[in-house]
Formats: structure tokens, C-alpha cells, sequence
């Protein structure tokens, strides 16, 4: 038996400290609840636990946004609820005012109404907003540019890839009817192969200042050009003693009146016409000008100025033996104006729809476009109701404003639908990583707790057994008595 060295106390001892640390870290996940509460105690579940720890706490904040996108949604929506319900109205008053039946005076009241409507219409899509931002002003529409000032980029569905477009040569007819209106027929477009435009894109539609064109597959471009601030008056088309009628299919000169002088018109013995190409024009061309025909059609062209007129001459009253020949005298025309384009680029960016984040993770979101609302991407700047012609022409663009808010709100729709799926996608992701969580850093009560009794006798048997081993050198002095 030794005095100096009590290695029984200090064997005693080191188990006792042992035990202790067991107990106290017993202690620590009893009264956090956490399995792991440092990295020591799990190295690689700590570094797993706490990145599944912030993709939770993403997904919940996602989950939020999602909600809050939704609500964004409702409240375009409902605004545009509000929209369709006045362009119903609209609608009610430009069939009421296509009726013969009606005073200028009922139509005047009627186009006050109007009048009042489409001021509504443009506060609710000014007034509109979520959290500050303006929704239905073209805020979150996506966006394109034209290297030309007098041209914009007004909508494009989302079939238009992120490219730049090139129209060789758009050639914007405004009618002569007094009113200053797009041509649809005589509105022609020129696309290349190589521009990025499909080959089979063509002008499908004119609104009151837009060209659209569009193709078989749904690409759609629309392109908002200049107003014509001074329609020219209607035109006539004279052709003085003539039975036969001229039409223009095509220009490029300049707005005015041009006399073509004399033309004559042959009859074969079936009765088709053909024309003449011996003109002496008069008032309106220049010296330099070519004229060449082809069956029924004289193209007139001027080489200098680099206009062209395209007229066509139908027969109404061939004579009365065939073949046979009369002449137009006198015959004017008088062209509308020409908003002509050559080589502009289309810049399409595919950018500008609101971004939600509905994800924990960098690029998870989803592009919400909110199409603009206006009257003239409605085509109602000029709608009224003052005359039963005025009233048709409403009446078809009211129609179309109501199929373009329509569409707009199925639009609508579809992001509700798809972010309440979102929804309910995150809110499953977040139960199971949550789970998953729980196993990794939560700490089983029931079997800590069996550890934590057992860890506790050891450590009482333990301290009296170093108290036993420290009794032991005083039994040395019994040997020394």
C-alpha cells in the first residue's frame, strides 16, 4: 500500500470527470431539445442540419411571396373586373347608337356617357397599384425598342424569342376617309430571310395607331406608329365620261391629287380589260416618271423620287360590240398619306415581368406579366357614338378591347393557378425537410432521458468510490501502531 500516489483515487477520479461531461451534455440536450447543439457533437450532421436549416427558412419565406404574388394578382384582377364591366357598357352604347332611330341629340348624350367611360377606364389603369407599384400602366409588361423614333414596341406574346427583328420595309398606309384610320389592305410589310422573323409573318391587323404581325404559330408583334394629326379629306376618284372605275392598290408618292390623264382601256372579246401604257401624266408627277402596264393595272413610278402608284381599272360597261376600246379622260386620284420604314430593328428583351421569388434558392422565380391598359392598346382613343358610322366602328373596337381584357385576365388567371400550386408545393417541401431536419438535430426525450438515469448512478457510484479510494492511505496507519 502506497501514501504518496493514491492511484485508485486518481483511476476514481478521471472516471468521475468522464461521467460528469456524459451527464452534461445529457443535461444540454434535455433542456434544448437539440441533438446536436455544437458542431463537436455531430461534426457532419451539424454542417448538413444548419443548410437544411436556412433552405427552410427560404422555402417559408417563399412561401410568403408566393401568397403576396397571388394577392398582387387579385388586385389586377379586380380592377380589370371594373374594366370589362365598362367596356360592356361601352359596348351597350355603340349598339344603341348604330340604331337609325336615334336623334344627333340622343347621340350626342350617349357619346357623353362614353366619353366618361374611357376617362374611368384610364384612372383605374393610372390608379391601380400594389404597394406603391403601378400594375395595369405597362409597368410589368415586357418590353421592346425599334431603332426608329417614330415607331414602338407596344405588346408581344410570349411565342417572341429574345432577339432582334428586322422589317426591311414597312410601307404604313392611312385611309382618305376623313378619319386618318390604318389601311389594313394597302399596309404592307417586307421581311427577309435571315431577319428572325418567321416566313410565313404577315400584317394581320391595324388598330387606331398599331400594326400587328403575327404568324401561324402565335407570334405576335405589335407596333404602335405615328397619329396622322391631319387626315387628309376623302378622296375622289374621277374619270370623267369614263364607265369604268379606278382603284389604287398601291403608293409610296406623297398625299395629294394626281392627274393621269388619259387612259385607255381595251376589252378582249371575253370582256377582260387590259390597259394602255401611253400616258401624258399631268399635275403631280415629275419628268422623269415610268409608266408600264400589266392586264388591268398601270404602275406608275418615279425613279428620282423613288415613289410608286399602283392603279387598278375595272370595267363596268364594256361596249357594246367586242372587242372594243373606250378612253378615260381627266382621271385623277388622290392618295393617302405614307408613313414608310426601311431596315428598322426590333429589339425584343423578354424582360420587365415582375419577378417572384418563389424559391429558397438563387434564379427559383416566376415572371408575372401584367399586359398594359390604355385606350390606345384598347384601340378606344377615337371610339364614340356622334353618328351611326362612328358607332359601328366602336362597337368593333370595343369588341376587340373586350377580347384583349379577356385575355389578359386568363392571363391572369393562369399565374393564380400556378402560384397556388406553388403554394402548396412549398408547403409540402417544407413539412418533409422539416422532418428531415427534426431527425438530424432534435434530440429523442424518451431515450435521453434512459441515458441521462443511467449516466447519473455512474456518476454517483463513481463519487463514492473516490471517496472509498481517498479512505485508503489513512488504513497505512494501522500498520504503523
Amino acid at each position: 500500500m502506497r501514501i504518496n500516489y493514491n492511484a485508485s483515487a486518481m483511476r476514481a477520479n478521471n472516471a468521475l470527470n468522464v461521467t460528469d461531461k456524459r451527464v452534461s451534455a445529457s443535461l444540454q440536450k434535455l433542456s434544448s431539445g437539440l441533438k446536436v447543439n455544437s458542431a463537436k457533437d455531430n461534426p457532419s450532421g451539424y454542417a448538413i442540419g444548419r443548410r437544411m436549416d436556412a433552405q427552410i427558412s427560404g422555402v417559408s419565406v417563399a412561401t410568403r411571396n408566393a401568397n403576396t404574388g397571388i394577392s398582387i394578382i387579385e388586385t389586377a384582377d379586380g380592377a380589370l373586373t371594373e374594366v370589362h364591366d365598362m367596356l360592356q357598357r361601352m359596348n351597350e352604347l355603340a349598339v344603341k347608337g348604330s340604331t337609325g332611330t336615334l336623334t344627333s341629340t340622343d347621340r350626342e348624350t350617349l357619346n357623353q356617357e362614353l366619353i366618361q367611360l374611357k376617362a374611368e377606364v384610364t384612372r383605374i389603369a393610372q390608379d391601380t397599384e400594389f404597394n406603391g407599384q403601378p400594375l395595369l400602366d405597362g409597368s410589368f409588361d415586357l418590353r421592346g425598342y425599334t431603332d426608329n423614333l417614330g415607331v414602338k414596341v407596344g405588346y408581344y406574346s410570349d411565342e417572341v424569342m429574345d432577339k432582334v427583328y428586322t422589317v426591311n420595309q414597312l410601307d404604313i398606309v392611312y385611309s382618305n376617309d376623313g378619319k386618318g384610320k390604318i389601311d389594313l389592305e394597302r399596309t404592307r410589310a417586307s421581311f427577309q430571310p435571315g431577319n428572325n422573323f418567321p416566313s410565313d409573318a404577315f400584317i394581320s391587323s391595324v388598330g387606331e395607331n398599331s400594326v400587328t404581325i403575327t404568324d401561324s404559330k402565335g407570334f405576335e408583334i405589335t407596333l404602335n406608329v405615328p397619329a396622322l394629326e391631319e387626315p387628309n379629306p376623302p378622296a375622289t376618284t374621277l374619270s370623267a365620261g369614263a364607265s369604268a372605275g379606278i382603284n389604287v392598290v398601291n403608293n409610296t408618292f406623297p398625299k395629294g391629287d394626281y392627274n393621269i390623264g388619259a387612259i385607255e382601256v381595251n376589252y378582249d372579246a371575253a370582256g377582260n380589260v387590259s390597259v394602255s401604257p401611253n400616258l401624258e401624266l399631268g399635275e403631280g408627277f415629275s419628268a422623269s416618271t415610268i409608266v408600264t402596264a400589266a392586264g388591268n393595272q398601270l404602275t406608275i413610278t418615279d425613279p428620282v423620287a423613288g415613289g410608286q402608284l399602283v392603279i387598278e381599272v375595272d370595267g363596268l360597261n364594256p361596249p357594246a360590240t367586242l372587242p372594243g376600246t373606250e378612253t378615260l379622260t381627266n382621271a385623277k386620284v388622290s392618295v393617302s398619306e405614307i408613313f414608310s420604314i426601311q431596315n428598322m430593328n426590333i429589339e425584343i428583351t423578354g424582360i420587365g415581368a415582375m419577378d417572384t421569388q418563389i424559391g429558397a434558392n438563387e434564379g427559383q422565380v416566376l415572371e408575372i406579366r401584367i399586359p398594359t391598359i390604355s385606350l390606345q392598346r384598347l384601340g378606344l382613343t377615337y371610339a364614340e357614338v356622334t353618328t351611326q358610322e362612328s358607332s359601328d366602328d366602336a362597337n368593333t373596337a370595343i369588341k376587340s378591347a373586350i377580347l384583349y381584357v379577356s385575355d389578359t385576365r386568363s392571363r391572369l388567371g393562369a399565374y393564380q393557378n400556378r402560384l397556388e400550386h406553388t403554394v402548396g408545393n412549398l408547403d409540402v417541401t417544407n413539412e418533409n425537410m422539416t422532418s428531415a431536419y427534426s431527425r438530424i438535430m432534435d434530440v429523442d426525450l424518451s431515450e435521453e432521458m434512459t441515458t441521462y438515469t443511467t449516466q447519473q448512478v455512474v456518476e454517483q457510484a463513481a463519487i463514492s468510490m473516490l471517496a472509498q479510494a481517498n479512505e485508503r492511505p489513512s488504513q497505512v496507519l494501522q500498520l504503523l501502531q
